[in-house]
């Protein structure tokens, strides 16, 4: 997320917002999008994304996981298009009306989905916090001043969020990148057709095994896919499955 200490690069839906906020469209940004996910699909999700890597840690805990039905499942993954599409019209009127001189710089406006982003706040605002001494109490200066007394609501409103993207993550695997992550969206409207794929033997699966789908994290109904190649938007390559039943399930390319 933009702001992370030592990062080199910027999210790519940090980027777009701060682009189009800016009164720019951002051209480089969806290209790199689209020719990602027309390729290796949404590959980054499964094996680089951070805050996919801490939900990960979350589902190893001992607890009892929600079963989620397959329409459900797929109902509740609207939202993120929702989001997703939201950002982008806001921050495009927004990047007119600043064309215009009507608009300031301000957190909202600039990037306004890093108000809420769990990842942003995990890996921006909590590192700052505790490293350089920002929390209640802890400021070396009082002309700093403590984070939450600096950011006020808004600190209390990303706590909020990452503590419960945090506790349904414990409960649903990668609960997060399923529903909610803007970014999966965007690349999910080309990775169903990626030429990275997952393909499956039908003559090697078993009748009634669903192996395959009792280890996807996504929720991806696997047996219901054409055996040519993964088209579910949800599929993030991770190979859980492949690890679960590599007799019927390998990487593969599709062109």
């Amino acid at each position: 997320p933009a702001g992370a200490p030592f990062g080199i690069v910027w999210g790519g839906i940090d980027a777009i917002q701060y682009l189009l906020a800016a009164g720019q469209f951002p051209f480089l940004v969806f290209g790199i999008f689209f020719i990602t996910g027309a390729t290796v699909g949404r590959l980054f999700c499964g094996w680089a994304c951070p805050i996919g890597f801490w939900q990960d840690i979350l589902s190893i805990f001992p607890s009892k996981k929600w079963k989620i039905s397959k329409p459900d499942n797929k109902a509740f993954q609207e939202i993120s298009g929702f989001i997703l599409w939201f950002i982008i019209i806001f921050t495009a009127w927004v990047g007119y009306q600043r064309t215009q001189g009507q608009v300031s710089d301000n957190y909202w406006t600039n990037i306004p989905y890093a108000v809420i982003d769990p990842a942003g706040t995990l890996m921006v605002t909590l590192y700052y916090a505790f490293f350089w001494g920002l929390l209640p109490g802890d400021a070396p200066d009082e002309a700093v001043g403590s984070l939450v007394d600096s950011m006020g609501f808004i600190f209390v409103l990303k706590i909020l969020v990452l503590f419960v993207i945090t506790l349904i993550s414990m409960k649903v695997p990668r609960a997060y990148c399923r529903w909610v992550c803007p970014t999966g969206a965007l690349l999910g409207y080309v990775s169903s057709n990626s030429m990275l794929t997952i393909k499956r033997d039908p003559i090697k699966c078993e009748d009634g095994c669903s192996k395959c789908e009792e280890v996807c994290p996504m929720g991806v109904p696997l047996m219901d896919e054409d055996p040519d190649g993964i088209a579910n938007s949800l599929c993030t390559l991770c190979g859980d499955c492949v690890d679960a039943c590599p007799d019927a399930l390998s990487f593969g390319f599709r062109f």
